[in-house]
């Protein structure tokens, strides 16, 4: 309706009579400005709005990863924990045969009485019972000596064991706390990011900014594949596993190939690729072996993946939740490259899929094994 207003005003605005003196202005044209105005502050407000649902979509996968990295270090805490714990339980019981056995020299050396060494030495007959009774005095000093020193060595390793143990429980409850507060913050950043997702559905208009920005994001990946394709290497196999690649993800087709109505904004729109259903945090594979071309946040989506299969061909993995490889690896059919996610996805968690040759994005259905 403001367009309209706004088009019947430039109409008024614009008429002049046979003379060539303007024509009475109406009230319509008093309007014109506040209503351009108006107009502007719209388009304005929603492309705000399409900014800060892109902005929380990152801080989505951002501390999706915080969370991530914080449960690896707290598990490898539990296994520090674990290790120190089966240390003291061995050292105790080296301590404690330790113990034991110098508590029975202990009695021995009692049952011998005060003069001890002394008295084997003082009852020898000879030079020979003499020397004999040296080296074997010698030996029980030196084991008793070596006893002594192995119980304390044990009472010194129990001592720093028992400190590692306290210091990784300590950095644990940090991890913990920290796990707790990370999980706190996704969840909180979970519901700012529904929370756009619906003021953008109640924005008719909306619709216009978001195709807009997946056409813009299509044409800028086109470019970006048409720089990957011109410095592409050859690479045999691709071709010949048409129809026969795995699928990347476990999960039904939700989106199609081509043209198909938008679920959000109710319009058409064609799309390159398809989306595959699959519950968050699904591991993703690759279908083909090739090299990692781009690994990272893309515009339009979400947390991307590029696998370049030598002769010009290329697979797409987008709306990850985590990347887990870095341009230029190697990787193998069946490797994991990601986790199924939601960045850049306004239908929730799923992966989206290409196959192209160069620029031209292909039906991947028609590359895939059939189910």
């Amino acid at each position: 309706m403001l367009v309209c207003a706004l088009a019947f005003v430039v109409g008024v605005g614009g008429a002049v009579g046979a003379t060539g003196a303007p024509v009475q202005q109406s009230a319509a044209d008093d309007r014109a400005p506040d209503l351009r105005a108006e107009l502007d502050r719209l388009a304005s407000e929603r492309a705000t709005v399409v900014r800060d649902f892109e902005a929380a979509d990152v801080e989505l996968a951002l501390r999706r990863q915080q969370l991530s990295v914080l449960q690896r270090r707290g598990a490898t805490l539990v296994s520090e924990n674990e290790a120190h714990a089966a240390e003291i339980e061995q050292l105790d019981a080296t301590l404690a045969s330790g113990r034991e056995q110098l508590y029975r020299r202990v009695q021995a050396l009692y049952r011998v009485g005060p003069l001890s060494y002394n008295r084997l030495l003082l009852t020898a007959d000879s030079s020979q019972e003499a020397l004999i009774a040296y080296q074997i005095v010698t030996y029980l000093a030196a084991r008793d000596r070596d006893l002594v020193s192995a119980v304390r060595v044990t009472l010194s390793d129990l001592q720093q064991a028992r400190e590692s143990l306290s210091d990784a429980a300590r950095r644990l409850a940090a991890v913990e706390s920290d796990t707790q507060a990370a999980t706190i913050a996704l969840a909180s950043q979970q519901e700012e990011r529904q929370s756009l997702l619906s003021r953008i559905d109640r924005e008719a208009e909306a619709q216009r900014i978001a195709l807009a920005s997946a056409e813009r994001a299509e044409r800028e990946l086109a470019g970006t594949m048409t720089e990957l394709a011109e410095s592409g290497a050859p690479g045999p196999g691709f071709r010949e596993a048409r129809g026969s690649l795995p699928w990347p993800a476990h999960g039904e087709v939700v989106g199609d190939f081509g043209r198909r109505r938008h679920p959000i904004y109710d319009t058409y729109t064609v799309s390159r690729g398809i989306e595959v259903g699959a519950p968050a945090d699904d591991p993703v594979t690759a279908v083909h072996a090739g090299k990692v071309v781009f690994a990272d946040w893309y515009s339009g989506y979400g947390l991307l993946v590029i696998v370049d299969h030598g002769s010009n061909y290329f697979s797409l993995y987008g709306h990850l939740s985590q990347v887990t490889v870095h341009v230029n690896n190697r990787v193998d059919v069946g490797q994991l490259i990601g986790k199924v996610g939601e960045t850049g996805s306004l239908t929730g968690a799923n992966l989206y899929f290409e196959v192209r040759e160069g620029a031209d994005a292909l039906n991947p259905i028609a590359w895939l094994e059939s189910r």
